[in-house]
């Protein structure tokens, strides 16, 4: 549950320059976006990493302190052989799972996610250098909702030359009334064709 109160200090920011931008508040938009820039390193990088730290060397010695007294605890030897660290132990039934593997798997993935920052950090600061030149801030990490709005235009496009070729269609065949006229005829008499001979198989077999 730690990062998450890290992160979203800093996501305020960068939500509410997303808003700025939408209602064409330019300056604004500008101005909380450094704030933003600012915010994140302090609370991503350094912030963030103090956690994983505190992860990896704090957290077997407070389970260690909190369970050590426990009469189960590390009363069964882990699997295959040797002794627990401090703080590991495997005991489902009391609700303790806290064993070596466990331990580096969630390092791992908290790793994993400081990577992922990094690039969007990355991504951040080139979006700075070009504000700093004069372009207006837009996150690089929406290029999702610019495709969709370009796809949706190619669509709408699409869309008008299909309507156009229909409208010129139809305006070929009002020209060339005499044909219509006996298409028209010609459908006329298929389904009272038809209909007589329906008619004539319905009386004989009455």
């Amino acid at each position: 549950m730690a990062p998450y109160p890290s992160f979203t200090s800093a996501e305020l920011y960068g939500k509410l320059a997303k808003m700025l931008k939408y209602v064409e508040l330019q300056r604004l938009c500008d101005t909380t976006f450094f704030l933003f820039l600012i915010s994140w390193p302090y609370t991503r990088h350094y912030l963030y990493n103090i956690i994983i730290y505190s992860a990896y060397f704090d957290a077997p010695v407070i389970f260690h302190r909190d369970n050590h007294n426990r009469p189960t605890y590390q009363l069964n030897p882990p699997k295959g052989g040797g002794t627990w660290q401090p703080g590991c132990d495997w005991n489902p039934a009391e609700g303790y799972y806290f064993t070596k593997e466990v331990h580096f798997a969630f390092i791992f993935l908290l790793a994993m996610l400081q990577a992922i920052l990094l690039l969007w950090f990355a991504m951040i600061v080139r979006l700075a250098v070009r504000v700093i030149r004069g372009a207006h801030a837009e996150d690089d990490r929406s290029d999702d909702e610019d495709d969709d709005e370009e796809a949706k235009e190619d669509v709408d496009e699409n869309a008008k030359v299909l309507s156009l070729s229909v409208s010129n269609g139809i305006g070929g065949i009002s020209d060339n009334t005499s044909t219509q006229a006996t298409s028209i005829t010609a459908v006329n008499d298929t389904i009272a064709f038809a209909n007589g001979i329906h008619q004539r198989k319905t009386e004989k077999g009455k």
